[in-house]
C-alpha cells in the first residue's frame, strides 16, 4: 500500500450502488504470480483483449453475477476483508474501467444497446488512435492459427537441446565470419542507404521481420496458446508483417512469457548468421548485396529497436515480465498522475502504483524516459518523411501534433470534470490547473529571456592580410625572408611565366595585324571599318589583361607588418597556381580582429543584433573559461564565399563544409556573412592562463547577444529557420 489512509466512502457512490452488474460470458479469469503476489488476468474471448487485476479487486469482480447490487457485493467484501477490501472510490474507478473495456453487462432492457454503443465507441477510439498514430498503422489480414498448428509439430525439434546447440553454433559461425571480414563489412556499409540499394534493403527487411513474427507465433503455439491475428503494420508508411501474440499474457509462468518475447529475435539472429556466411562466401553481385542487407537488418536493427524497452516492442514486454511489473507504461503514467493528485491536488485515500520508494522512483523515471524518447523518435521520423515527401510529412506532423497536444488537453478537461478520485478536491484541481496554464502562458509567451547565437571564426592581428597569387607562375626569387618586416607595396616574391610572355607577344602581334587591317579598310572597304574596330578593342582588352597578369607576377605586400611564409625557402622553381596562398603579412599586434563566419540561417538574428548594438564575446578552443569581450563588430557587406582561414573548413577538420572541388579548402559550400570584431590587447592582459591567449590564426567561437524575447517567440523563430534550412520555405 502507499502508506496513505484509504478513502472508504465516495461522493459518487450513489451512481453505482443500486446497479446489478455481471461480467460478460466471454470473459475468462486466470491466475498469475508477479513478485510472489497473486494477480488475475481477465481475457475477453470476443476482442482477444487482456486485463490484469489484484486479488482484492478480483474478490469484488468475481462476485458480480447480477444477483446482488454493487453495494451488497462491496459490503460483503468489506465484511470478509476489512483491511484489504477496496474503498468506494476504488470500486467506482474499477467499474468505470470495466465499463470502458466493455467487460460488464446488466439486466436492464437497454443494456444490450449500451453494450453495442460501448463496442462502437471502443472501435472508434481504436480507429482514432491509429489515425493519430499515423506512423504505426496496423491492418489485420488473416487468422494464422490453423497454419501454425499444422506446421509446429514439424518444427518442434527447434525447441530441443539439439536445436539450441545448432542455433548457438550457427550464431558463433556468423559472428566469426563478420569479424574475419570486418574491414570489408565496414566499407560496404557506406552503400546501404544508396538509392539503388533501397529495394534490396526493403526485401531483406521484410523477410527478416516475417521470420521474426512467425517466431512469436510458433512460441505461443508451443506453450498452448492461440494466435488469431496476422497482418501488416505500416511503420512510417512502410508495410511490415506482424503477428498478434498477446495470448502469451495469459500464461501463468513468467519464463514462458519471456520466451515468447525473445522468440522473434532468436530465429531472426539465426537468419542473420546464415546471411553472414553467404555474404562472406560470395563476391560482388546481387546475392552478396542481398545477404549483406539481410545480415544488417536482421541483427543490428533487431538489437537496437526490438530490445529497446522504451518503445512498446519486444524489449518492453520482456522487461515487464523480468521485473514482474505488468502494464509498465500505463502504471508509470498513473504514478505521475498519482503524484499530481496527492502532492498537488491533496487528494486522500489513493493507492500508489509503486509499493516501495524504489518502485515509485522506477515508475517515474521510466515514464519520463519513454515519453521523451517517443517524442524524439516521432519528430525524427516526421523530419525524415518530410525530407522526401514534404506534403506527406506536413500532414503527418499536423496529425501527430493534434494527437500529442490537442487530444491530451481535451482528456485533461474531461478528467477534471468527471474523475471520481478528485471529487473532494475538484475545485482545487481546477484552480491549480488554471493557474498552471496561466503560468505557462506567461512564462513562455510574455517573460523575455536572453538569447544568443554562435559563429565559428579565427583571430588575427589587426592589419594582417593574406597574400594570394592572382596568376599562375614559376617561383623565381623570394625577395623577402619569412619573419622580416615589410612595408606596403614592397615586393615579396618574384614569379616568372614563359607562357604568359608568349601570350603577350602573340597579343601584340595580333594588335599590329588588326591595326593594319583597320587602316586598309579606311581606303578600300568602308563597310568593314566597324567590325575591325570592335576586333581591335577586344585585342586591346586582352593585351591589357595580360599586362596586368605580368605585373601580378610580382607579389607585393598589401600592408605593413611582419611577413610570414614558412615554406618560402623551398619555392625556387616551384609552380604556384592561381589562387594559391603563399603567406600573410601579420599586423603590429596593437589590436586583434576576430573574423566570424555566420550561417545564412542566422542572418536575421545577426542583423537584429547589429541594429540593437548588442554586445559580443569570444571564446577559444582549449580556453573556454576565458571570455574576451568584443569592443565593436560590423558585418562585411554582401554574402561571402571564401573563408577567412582554411582552418575553418572541413579539409582542416574545421566546422564549415567546403566545396569538394576546392583543393585549398577555402570556398564554403554555402554563402555566409562575415563579421569582423575588435579585441583590444588590454582585454587579454588580465588572463590567468600561462602563455599567450591570442596568436595568429587561433580558431574560436564568437557569441552574439540578441535582444531578449519570450521563449515561445524564440522557438517559433527556430522552427521557421528549420523550415528555411531544410525545405527552403
Amino acid at each position: 500500500m502507499s502508506g496513505e489512509p484509504r478513502q472508504i466512502f465516495s461522493e459518487s457512490w450513489h451512481r453505482v450502488a443500486g446497479q446489478r452488474l455481471r461480467l460478460r460470458p466471454s470473459v475468462r479469469m486466470r491466475r498469475q504470480s508477479y513478485r510472489g503476489e497473486p494477480w488475475f488476468v481477465a481475457q475477453d474471448s470476443f476482442t482477444e483483449a487482456f486485463y490484469r487485476f489484484r486479488p482484492e479487486a478480483y474478490d469484488f469482480i468475481a462476485r458480480l453475477d447480477g444477483s446482488q447490487t454493487v453495494e451488497e457485493v462491496w459490503k460483503g467484501c468489506l465484511d470478509r476483508s476489512p483491511d484489504t477490501a477496496p474503498g468506494q472510490s476504488e470500486v467506482v474507478s474499477l467499474l468505470a474501467q470495466l465499463y470502458q473495456a466493455n467487460l460488464l453487462a446488466g439486466d436492464t432492457p437497454g443494456d444490450a444497446a449500451r453494450l453495442f454503443a460501448r463496442h462502437q465507441k471502443r472501435a472508434q477510439r481504436e480507429l482514432a488512435s491509429q489515425f493519430f498514430g499515423i506512423f504505426f498503422l496496423r491492418v489485420r489480414l488473416l487468422d494464422p492459427d490453423r497454419f501454425l498448428s499444422r506446421v509446429w509439430p514439424s518444427l518442434r525439434w527447434l525447441a530441443t537441446r539439439w536445436g539450441v546447440a545448432a542455433w548457438s553454433a550457427l550464431l558463433v559461425l556468423g559472428i566469426g565470419m563478420v569479424i574475419s571480414n570486418w574491414d570489408r563489412a565496414v566499407d560496404q556499409s557506406a552503400g546501404v542507404l544508396a538509392p539503388g540499394n533501397l529495394l534490396l534493403l526493403y526485401a531483406a527487411f521484410t523477410v527478416a521481420k516475417l521470420i521474426h513474427e512467425f517466431g512469436h507465433g510458433f512460441a505461443v503455439k508451443a506453450f498452448g496458446g492461440e494466435v488469431h491475428a496476422m497482418g501488416v503494420t505500416f511503420l512510417v508508411f512502410t508495410p511490415i508483417p506482424y503477428v498478434d501474440a498477446t495470448a502469451a499474457w495469459a500464461f501463468r509462468e513468467r519464463w514462458k512469457r519471456v520466451m515468447v518475447g525473445c522468440a522473434g529475435m532468436i530465429p531472426e539472429m539465426a537468419y542473420a548468421a546464415i546471411a553472414a556466411v553467404v555474404w562472406a562466401g560470395t563476391g560482388t553481385g546481387t546475392i552478396n548485396t542481398l545477404a549483406y542487407n539481410t545480415m544488417i537488418t536482421a541483427s543490428v536493427s533487431t538489437l537496437l529497436f526490438n530490445l529497446n524497452p522504451l518503445l512498446r516492442f519486444d524489449g518492453y514486454y520482456i522487461l515487464s515480465d523480468l521485473l514482474d511489473v505488468p502494464n509498465l507504461q500505463g502504471r508509470s503514467f498513473r504514478q505521475w498522475l498519482h503524484l499530481v493528485e496527492t502532492k498537488v491536488f491533496h487528494a486522500r485515500g489513493l493507492e500508489s502504483p509503486g509499493r516501495t520508494p524504489a518502485g515509485v522512483a522506477g515508475f517515474l523515471s521510466f515514464g519520463a524516459a519513454s515519453w521523451v524518447y517517443r517524442i524524439i523518435i516521432t519528430v525524427t521520423i516526421i523530419l525524415l518523411v518530410a525530407d522526401r515527401y514534404f506534403g506527406l510529412g506536413l500532414l503527418a506532423g499536423v496529425i501527430t501534433g493534434i494527437g500529442a497536444f490537442i487530444i491530451p488537453v481535451v482528456k485533461a478537461v474531461q478528467y477534471l470534470l468527471r474523475e471520481p478520485r478528485i471529487e473532494r478536491v475538484r475545485r482545487r484541481a481546477w484552480a491549480f490547473s488554471a493557474g498552471a496554464v496561466v503560468f505557462v502562458i506567461i512564462l513562455l509567451g510574455v517573460i523575455p529571456f536572453p538569447q544568443h547565437f554562435r559563429a565559428p571564426g579565427v583571430v588575427r592581428a589587426a592589419g594582417s592580410r593574406d597574400v594570394y597569387t592572382s596568376v599562375g607562375g614559376w617561383a623565381a626569387e623570394a625577395k623577402a625572408v619569412s619573419g622580416s618586416s615589410v612595408q606596403t607595396g614592397e615586393t615579396l616574391v618574384r614569379m616568372e611565366s614563359p607562357e604568359l610572355v608568349l601570350e603577350l607577344m602573340a597579343a601584340k602581334a595580333d594588335l599590329q595585324q588588326v591595326e593594319a587591317r583597320e587602316r586598309q579598310m579606311l581606303s578600300d572597304l568602308a563597310a568593314g571599318i566597324e567590325p575591325m574596330k570592335r576586333r581591335r578593342e577586344a585585342v586591346q582588352a586582352r593585351l591589357e589583361r595580360l599586362e596586368k597578369d605580368r605585373t601580378a607576377l610580382n607579389l607585393i605586400s598589401p600592408s605593413t607588418g611582419q611577413w610570414v611564409s614558412p615554406r618560402s625557402d623551398d619555392w625556387a622553381g616551384l609552380w604556384l597556381p592561381r589562387g594559391a596562398r603563399v603567406g600573410e603579412v601579420v599586423g603590429p599586434g596593437r589590436e586583434w580582429e576576430f573574423f566570424a563566419v555566420v550561417d545564412q540561417n542566422d542572418a536575421r538574428s545577426l542583423f537584429a543584433a547589429n541594429a540593437a548594438k548588442e554586445r559580443a564575446e569570444v571564446r577559444f578552443h582549449g580556453s573556454s573559461g576565458r571570455v574576451l569581450t568584443v569592443t565593436g563588430w560590423s558585418v562585411v557587406p554582401g554574402r561571402q564565399e571564401v573563408l577567412p582561414s582554411p582552418a575553418l573548413g572541413w579539409k582542416a577538420h574545421g566546422p564549415i563544409r567546403v566545396r569538394a572541388d576546392d583543393e585549398h579548402g577555402m570556398r564554403a559550400d554555402q554563402p555566409f556573412f562575415l563579421v569582423t570584431g575588435r579585441i583590444p590587447v588590454d582585454s587579454v592582459k588580465d588572463s590567468d592562463e600561462p602563455g599567450p591567449v591570442l596568436w595568429q590564426g587561433r580558431t574560436g567561437v564568437m557569441r552574439f547577444d540578441m535582444p531578449w524575447s519570450p521563449l515561445l517567440v524564440q522557438w517559433v523563430r527556430s522552427f521557421r529557420q528549420l523550415l528555411q534550412e531544410r525545405y527552403r520555405i
